[in-house]
């Protein structure tokens, strides 16, 4: 079935839309039904007696309300009213229709909160309303409680009394109890039942901390509902796309308000966590909650900050006519809540001398007096040597693993029993033992490549991103020569002669003091890129006869061969098999003016 075809149960000249409360799919279909049979009467299951402040509530959508009210024993009651709602999404079209619209349920009280088992409504988009429900009905066990039959009673009772009056009723009930509904409306006659008293029904709205908090749907599927329901041509929203878009927004305001860089595979990751999350619960989509912690998990805590305050903006918040504004807690509306947190990157709470100042880009400026002046950060220095020193590490594992060898067992276990090759020759009866191989030696060198900075297309016009090229000595013996290829010092200025850089790419060449500059070595000029140039100058300047070289794609075979020449090996490890976040932390890096801005760094950097 075609989903954007509207489906409802037929009987007489009434036309019932099953549906579940506050679901954006739900919702569209109320809206395609009732574009395509254009009733001159509206009813919804909503409680009767607070039929006055409902339309009201109606009338004020996109803007939420609140209808609250009190139990016999003073317990307050709340009703939200939002856009992503069925018997909100009715009341709202007959208003805007000028016909007449109903509240018809049964107000009771002590209902009991009933969990029912059913499928994602997310298959609506793709299956339609019509298989959707015939699926349902077929599986629905659900043992009803009394309090059921009398507003089913109730409501059939109300649909039997608007048939009388009206030729073509639209009516939104709730997907398990639209086909007792119908069936009680053939009745003739009907028990006369009681709404439990209110004495206080009021009308609310809510606080912007308290939208972000406990919205059914959240503000960006809820903003998206709204535009295409302002189209000419109603075309329900896909949530999977939606969920998609908002990662990728996201991590637009994640780059901007960081500085670290969002790979492509992070999307990627992102979106098959997310299903995969999905459906450990039994569902298509994840909900909030699994999409707050799929970003947190994939990325960090700062992502999952940009994501949530994206996913829960909603700026249709206006109060135009004053009502009471509450600021209600996700426990006041919802059973089983969950709550997440976000640890943030801050300084710490107990450094009470420590302030970081407002980064006004527009006062400060980067004006180094000659190329000479310029330094780095030493915080920084040390965390990219320590991670120079990892790298070394790993590449001198892998070459230990790649020179191993299984030997059949005689007199020593060695490095431990090779149990795959021991069972491989099983039939010799012998055991085989593993013998850990002796790498060439040291690591000399060290590259390290984020964005090759090449165009990804021969054709396409190319814009350098890292312009930047520059070679710099280390200041003391536990300092390597590093050559690197960045942004532009003059691009992002947070300070008075403090710079945020990011790089490209870098060399990182031990001992110190040696590396001349590469970027102006006609030796090079053979090079395609500039990733090349800094291995080619790695195999020239490594004194000890190992390579480590770490990018995205391993290195072409003529840099291999000409590290063999030497009697050198350069070994290649992918950038995806580091943490991402550590990647992202050695990406960025600062540069200052003069040695004298060293003093005052640590209040713009952290």
């Amino acid at each position: 079935m075609n989903p954007l075809e509207p489906f409802f149960i037929r009987q007489d000249n009434i036309y019932a839309l099953p549906a579940f409360h506050y679901n954006m799919e739900c919702a569209c279909q109320v809206r395609l039904a009732f574009e395509y049979l254009q009733p001159d009467c509206v009813a919804v299951e909503l409680a009767e007696t607070m039929q006055l402040q409902l339309l009201h509530a109606a009338s004020r959508l996109p803007d939420l309300s609140v209808v609250m009210a009190y139990t016999e024993q003073q317990t307050p009651l709340y009703y939200l009213c939002e856009p992503c709602d069925a018997a909100f999404e009715g009341l709202r079209s007959a208003l805007e229709r000028q016909i007449p619209a109903y509240c018809i349920d049964l107000d009771v009280d002590g209902y009991p909160a009933i969990r029912e088992s059913f499928p994602d409504p997310y298959s609506i988009q793709r299956i339609g309303l019509k298989t959707y429900y015939e699926a349902f009905d077929q599986a629905q066990h659900v043992s009803k409680e009394p309090l059921d039959f009398d507003r089913e009673m109730h409501m059939a009772k109300r649909l039997k009394e608007l048939s009388l009056r009206h030729e073509r009723i639209l009516f939104v009930g709730g997907m398990s109890h639209i086909r007792n509904i119908l069936a009680l409306t053939k009745r003739s006659r009907f028990p006369e039942l009681i709404h439990a008293g209110r004495e206080v029904i009021e009308l609310c709205t809510l606080t912007e901390d308290s939208t972000r908090e406990v919205m059914a749907e959240c503000g960006w599927f809820t903003v998206a509902y709204e535009q295409a329901r302002g189209e000419k041509v109603f075309i329900p929203p896909d949530r999977q796309r939606l969920i998609f878009s908002l990662f990728k927004n996201a991590a637009e305001k994640y780059i901007a308000s960081t500085g670290n860089s969002f790979p492509g595979y992070h999307l990627r990751n992102l979106m098959k966590f997310a299903r995969n999350y999905a459906l450990v619960g039994q569902r298509l989509m994840p909900d909030l909650f699994q999409i707050l912690s799929v970003a947190r998990c994939c990325v960090d805590h700062n992502f999952a900050y940009e994501t949530w305050l994206l996913a829960t903006e909603y700026p249709f918040l206006s109060n135009i006519d004053n009502l009471l504004p509450l600021d209600l807690s996700l426990e006041d509306l919802w059973k089983h809540t969950k709550q997440i947190r976000f640890h943030l990157k801050q300084p710490s709470r107990k450094n009470l001398n420590f302030e970081v100042r407002q980064k006004d880009k527009g006062k400060v400026r980067f004006q180094p007096p000659n190329i000479f002046s310029i330094c780095s950060y030493p915080p920084e220095d040390k965390a990219v040597e320590n991670f120079g020193d990892f790298l070394k590490k790993k590449g001198t594992q892998i070459l230990t693993e790649e020179a191993g060898r299984t030997i059949p067992f005689s007199s020593s276990l060695e490095d431990g029993i090779d149990i795959k090759e021991t069972l491989h020759h099983w039939f010799e009866r012998k055991l085989y033992v593993r013998v850990k191989g002796k790498p060439l030696g040291g690591v000399g060198s060290v590259v390290v490549i984020f964005d090759e900075d090449t165009p990804k297309q021969e054709n396409e016009p190319y814009q350098e991103k890292y312009p930047w090229a520059m070679t710099w000595m280390g200041e003391h013996e536990q300092e390597s020569d590093m050559a690197l290829y960045s942004t532009s010092p003059l691009q992002n200025v947070i300070g008075p002669g403090i710079s945020r850089c990011e790089y490209g790419g870098f060399l990182m060449s031990y001992p110190p003091r040696r590396m001349h500059n590469v970027w102006g070595d006609p030796d090079y000029s053979g090079c395609r890129t500039k990733a090349e140039v800094l291995l080619m100058a790695g195999i020239d300047y490594a004194q000890q006869p190992v390579i480590v070289y770490v990018a995205a794609k391993p290195p072409r075979s003529i840099f291999k061969s000409f590290a063999q020449r030497y009697g050198k090996k350069v070994v290649y490890l992918p950038l995806g098999q580091l943490s991402p976040v550590t990647l992202n932390k050695m990406r960025s890096f600062h540069v200052l003016d003069g040695y004298d801005k060293r003093s005052i760094a640590g209040e713009y950097i952290f």
